[in-house]
C-alpha cells in the first residue's frame, strides 16, 4: 500500500475533518483533566517573563520560580483574605437593608401600576382563570416534597475541585522549571527537519500569548483599580470586593465588565435611597470601560491577538460550550495557539485562513472579484479608501494594475471570456474617474505662475489591448499636475499605424505601455527606435519584476524601463526635462491645465 502523506493538498478530508471532531470530543468528555493543563499552560506563559527577570538577578532556575511561585501565592492568599471578610461582612449587613429594598419595590410596582405590563398581565390572569373553572381535575395532585440532599453529597464535587487546583499548582511549577525539556519534546515531536519552523511557532506563540496575558492583566486592573476607587467615592461599601471581581470578570471577552456592573448596581439599590447612586455607578462602569477599550487597548496593544473579531465571538462560544465560563476566560489565549500552531501542522491551515485577522486575499483579488460579481460600488470603494491611506500611486500600482493583469492572464487561459475581460477593463476605466473626483490630488486654490507652466507632450502607446490603454490613462492623471499631456494612440492598431501618430503629435517622450511585459513591447521598441532615433522612450513593463527583460528592452533602444505607475512618474519627468534641454523649441509657454481629476483635456485620442 502506498504511503498517504497527510498534508493539506492531498489528504482525504474525511481524514482532518474526523481527526478535528475526536480532538472535540476528547476535550469534552476529559475536560476534568485539559482545563487544569489549560489553566496551568497559561499561567506559565504569565509568569515566565518575571521568572526571566528573577533570574538575571543571578539566581538558577529552580530558585527563581520559587520566589515567583511564594510572592503570587502570598498575592492570592491575601486578596483572598481581604474578599472572604468583605464578603461575610456584606452577608451580616444584607438584613439591614431590607426596609430599603421594599421601598424599591414598591416604587417599581407604582410606575407599572396602570401601565401597559399590569393590562397584560391582569389579561393572563383572567385567561387562566376561565381555563382553570372549565377544566375540571380528574385526580386530586400528590403533594411533593423536596428535601434537601445530604452533606455528603457534595464531597465529590469539593473534591473534584481541590484536585483541580492542586493540579493546577504542581502543574505550574513543573513546566516553569522545566521550560527548557518541554520546549525539545514539542520540536522533537514535530521533528529535527522542521526545527526552524517549530521553533518559529514556539516563539510566537509564547509571544503572543505572553503579550495578551501581561497587557489584559495590566489593562483589567486598572480597570478593577477605577472601579474600586469610583465605588469607594461614591461610599458603596465593600468597594475592594466589586473592585476584584470587575478585574477578574473582565477576562471574559466583551460581557465580563457588564457582568461586573449588575452586582454594585443591585446593592446600591438595596443600599440607598432614591435612584442616583445606581445611575451614577453605572454611568462610572460604561465610562471606565470605553475609555479602555477606545483609548488604551489600541495604545498598549501593538499588535492584536492575532484573531479576527467576529472569529474571537465564535471562538469564545465554543469555549464557553466545551468548558463553561473557565473556556469562555480561556477563549482569546485558546484560540491564539490554535492560529499558530495551524500553520505548523500540515492540513489545518484553514483554521489561520478562517480564524487569523489577516486579510483573507490581496486588494487587488477583492476588488477583481467585486468587478466580476458587478459589485462596482464596493471596488470603488476599495480604491478610495487605498488612495486616501497613501496615494493614488499607491491605489493604482497595488490594485487596479495588479487587477488588470490577472484578468488578462484570466482570458488568455480561457477562465473568462471576451465579454467578461471587456466589462473588467471598462469597469475599472468607471472606477479610476470616480476615484478620481473623489479624492483630489494636493491643495486646491493654488495657481502656478503661467511663465513656469510648461506643456509638454508625451505620446502614449499601449502595446496590446484597452486594458493597457487603460494603465497608460491612470499615468496620465499622474502626470497632468505637471503640466504634461499625455495623447494616448487606440489599442490594438498596427505598429505602422501608431508610428504615424507619434509623428503627428511630435511628443517630448514617447511612452510604451504593457501589462506585465508583453511579448510585442521589445518589437514595438526597435521600430519605434529606428523611426525616431531623437525622441527619448519609456517602457512600462506594469507589475514586471527582474532584471532580465530590462536588460532585454534596453538593449532594444528604451531609455529607460519601470515596473510600476510610481517609477513611470519620476522616469517621465526626468527624460521630458532632458528633451527639452537639447531641445527648447519643442516646449512651449502655456497656462497651467485644469486639475487632474478631468481627465478629457489631458488624455487626447489620436484617431
Amino acid at each position: 500500500m502506498s504511503d498517504v502523506r497527510l498534508d493539506a493538498h492531498g489528504s482525504p478530508r474525511l481524514v482532518i475533518l474526523g481527526g478535528l471532531v475526536l480532538a472535540v470530543a476528547c476535550l469534552y468528555w476529559a475536560r476534568i483533566v485539559f482545563i487544569p493543563i489549560a489553566l496551568a499552560l497559561l499561567i506559565t506563559f504569565l509568569l515566565s517573563p518575571v521568572v526571566g527577570l528573577v533570574r538575571r538577578t543571578g539566581l538558577d532556575q529552580v530558585p527563581a520560580v520559587a520566589v515567583v511561585v511564594t510572592l503570587t501565592l502570598l498575592l492570592a492568599g491575601g486578596l483572598g483574605w481581604a474578599l472572604f471578610s468583605q464578603l461575610t461582612t456584606l452577608a451580616d449587613d444584607l438584613p439591614h437593608y431590607r426596609a430599603t429594598i421594599a421601598r424599591k419595590i414598591a416604587d417599581v410596582q407604582r410606575v407599572r401600576k396602570g401601565g401597559t405590563l399590569e393590562k397584560v398581565e391582569d389579561t393572563a390572569k383572567d385567561v387562566m382563570a376561565q381555563i382553570e373553572r372549565t377544566t375540571q381535575a380528574t385526580e386530586k395532585p400528590l403533594p411533593v416534597v423536596v428535601t434537601a440532599p445530604h452533606p455528603l453529597w457534595q464531597l465529590p464535587r469539593i473534591i473534584e475541585t481541590l484536585g483541580g487546583a492542586v493540579l493546577v499548582f504542581v502543574l505550574l511549577v513543573f513546566m516553569l522549571i522545566q521550560q527548557r525539556d518541554l520546549r525539545a519534546r514539542v520540536i522533537r515531536l514535530f521533528g529535527h527537519d522542521r526545527l526552524a519552523e517549530t521553533t518559529r511557532a514556539l516563539d510566537e506563540a509564547s509571544a503572543r500569548i505572553s503579550r495578551y496575558l501581561l497587557t489584559q492583566s495590566g489593562l483589567n486592573a486598572s480597570f478593577g483599580a477605577t472601579i474600586m476607587l469610583g465605588l469607594f467615592l461614591l461610599e458603596v461599601p465593600f468597594a475592594l470586593v466589586w473592585g476584584f471581581f470587575a478585574a477578574l470578570l473582565r477576562f471574559i471577552p466583551y460581557v465580563g465588565a457588564w457582568a461586573a456592573a449588575l452586582v454594585p448596581i443591585a446593592v446600591s439599590l438595596a443600599i440607598f435611597d432614591g435612584w442616583m447612586k445606581p445611575l451614577l455607578i453605572a454611568g462610572l462602569f460604561a465610562g471606565t470601560e470605553l475609555i479602555i477599550v477606545l483609548v488604551l487597548e489600541p495604545l498598549f496593544y501593538g499588535r492584536s491577538a492575532g484573531v479576527s473579531a467576529i472569529a474571537l465571538l465564535i471562538a469564545a462560544a465554543f469555549w464557553a460550550w466545551l468548558w463553561g465560563p473557565i473556556g469562555l476566560a480561556l477563549a482569546i489565549p485558546l484560540t491564539v495557539c490554535l492560529v499558530v500552531f495551524s500553520r505548523t501542522v500540515k492540513g489545518l491551515e484553514f483554521i489561520e485562513i478562517l480564524v487569523s485577522d489577516e486579510p483573507g486575499i490581496d486588494p487587488h483579488i477583492t476588488y477583481y472579484q467585486r468587478v466580476l460579481a458587478a459589485d462596482a460600488q464596493e471596488a470603488a470603494e476599495l480604491v478610495r479608501e487605498a488612495a486616501k491611506a497613501g496615494s493614488r500611486e499607491a491605489a493604482y500600482d497595488s490594485i487596479l494594475v495588479p487587477a488588470l493583469a490577472r484578468a488578462r492572464r484570466d482570458w488568455e487561459t480561457g477562465q473568462l471570456t471576451r465579454v467578461e475581460y471587456a466589462h473588467v477593463v471598462d469597469s475599472t476605466r468607471q472606477v479610476l474617474e470616480h476615484a478620481a473626483a473623489a479624492v483630489p490630488e494636493g491643495p486646491t486654490g493654488t495657481t502656478a505662475p503661467e511663465s513656469e507652466t510648461r506643456l509638454v507632450t508625451i505620446a502614449g502607446c499601449p502595446t496590446d489591448d484597452e486594458a493597457d490603454r487603460v494603465v497608460l490613462e491612470m499615468l496620465a492623471r499622474l502626470l497632468e499636475p505637471e503640466g504634461c499631456t499625455v495623447e494616448i494612440a487606440p489599442a490594438g492598431g498596427l505598429v505602422s499605424e501608431m508610428m504615424a501618430t507619434v509623428e503627428a503629435s511630435g511628443p517630448s517622450l514617447i511612452c510604451l505601455g504593457a501589462l506585465e511585459g508583453s511579448g510585442r513591447a521589445r518589437h514595438f521598441v526597435k521600430r519605434l527606435r529606428v523611426a525616431f532615433p531623437d525622441f527619448p522612450i519609456l517602457v512600462g513593463c506594469w507589475g514586471l519584476h527582474g532584471a532580465e527583460p530590462r536588460r532585454g528592452l534596453r538593449a532594444a533602444g528604451a531609455d529607460d524601463v519601470v515596473s510600476s505607475l510610481a517609477e513611470a512618474r519620476t522616469s517621465a519627468l526626468r527624460l521630458t526635462r532632458s528633451s527639452a534641454r537639447q531641445s527648447p523649441h519643442a516646449s512651449r509657454t502655456t497656462p497651467p491645465g485644469p486639475d487632474w481629476v478631468h481627465l478629457e483635456p489631458a488624455v487626447k485620442e489620436i484617431p
